[in-house]
């Protein structure tokens, strides 16, 4: 992987659609061979996203590698409670992943937006030379 790679938008969209597509076809209770596999991906791929949009401050490598690693634990915490409460159900495991996954991508959308919003030195005084006073 080249350093500053970003996946593209259309393969993000491409996976979290056909990773939605998997969830309908699971929650409509639809069972086809293609369901699995979406369902998996899915699974992955939508908290694996919202993760990254998340970290953007680290290099691509480091970034998708947590990412993945943080999918795989949000999948398991969600399991373990659901078990622990007594509420154990795989379609209402998909809703709730998917919920998750949506508060972090909204969370990561709204905390970049701010950050472009507001210059990194907004009100701050301006030097002769463009950068910031000394005050000696």
């Amino acid at each position: 992987m080249r350093a500053g790679f970003v996946a593209p938008r259309y393969l993000r969209g491409g996976l979290i659609g056909a990773g939605g597509v998997g969830v309908i076809l699971a929650l409509a209770g639809i069972t086809t061979v293609a369901r699995g596999p979406l369902v998996l991906l899915f699974l992955v791929a939508a908290p694996a996203l919202a993760v990254a949009g998340l970290l953007r401050g680290l290099d691509a490598g480091p970034r998708y590698i947590v990412a993945v690693t943080a999918a795989i634990v949000i999948n398991m915490l969600v399991a373990e409670a659901m078990l622990a409460a007594g509420l154990w159900s795989p379609r209402a495991g998909l809703v709730v992943i998917a919920l998750v996954s949506a508060i972090m991508g909204v969370t990561g959308q709204w905390s970049a937006r701010r950050r472009a919003a507001v210059p990194r030195w907004a009100g701050a005084a301006r030097g002769t030379d463009g950068g910031l006073p000394d005050r000696t």
